[in-house]
């Protein structure tokens, strides 16, 4: 029987026609995919996608773009350099946040890894292990939240990324916090019955409590 959470976000889905973005998923490589999960955090998405075109200039987002070319490419004008003329100064957890994106791009090269499409080849098993708890291990300043997000844009829609803004959605939505198995689990089933996938349906729900609150009908009465 579906829980408070799940009927509650079924029924909230339904009354603000929450759509899923059917071009969800944006880059076609996996340097994209790691700068974007690295440069999102704690920052506008408009500066990642003003930091993403920047790149494109030097970089162009392709299938055959590989990390190797991005570490060489950061590596031609040094972090400090690259960070103010391409990318962002922003830093996390301390560091510059183009080197936090040049140690998981090394990561992924260390194990094999030059495309989205070689990651794509793991099974689903071996994808989480080298994310979810390797990569998190490996590379300071990436937590089980940002490698959550990067399992999504590395073609990974089974997973949600239970964010600020998700988290504060949803436990508006369930009426008390709610834990991220809780969170996938609701998303999920909702997804499912939506025809649209877990990580569309939270990039959605993530596009409407970005552009302000509106009143939940179970607590205004309507």
């Amino acid at each position: 029987m579906p829980d408070l959470l799940t009927e509650r976000l079924r029924t909230f889905v339904h009354e603000q026609n929450i759509h899923p973005d059917p071009l969800f998923q944006p880059y076609h490589s996996g340097v994209y995919a790691v700068v974007d999960c690295v440069f999102s955090s704690q920052a506008r998405y408009a500066a990642v996608t003003a930091a993403l075109n920047r790149m494109g200039k030097r970089l162009p987002d392709t299938q055959e773009l590989r990390f190797s070319r991005f570490l060489a490419d950061v590596q031609s004008l040094g972090a400090e350099v690259y960070a103010v003329n391409v990318l962002t100064r922003q830093r996390l957890s301390g560091r510059l946040k183009v080197e936090v994106a040049c140690d998981v791009a090394r990561f992924f090269v260390e194990h094999g890894i030059e495309t989205r499409a070689k990651f794509q080849e793991r099974d689903i098993d071996q994808s989480e292990q080298l994310v979810l708890t390797d990569l998190v291990a490996a590379v300071h300043g990436v937590g089980p939240v940002l490698a959550r997000y990067l399992l999504i844009l590395l073609g990974r829609e089974d997973h949600v990324k239970p964010d600020t803004l998700l988290s504060r959605l949803l436990a508006d939505i369930g009426g008390t916090p709610q834990s991220m198995e809780a969170m996938r689990r609701a998303v999920s089933i909702v997804a499912a019955e939506i025809g649209a996938t877990p990580a569309r349906l939270d990039n959605a729900l993530w596009k409407y409590e970005s552009g302000g609150r509106r009143s939940l009908s179970w607590k205004t009465g309507e």
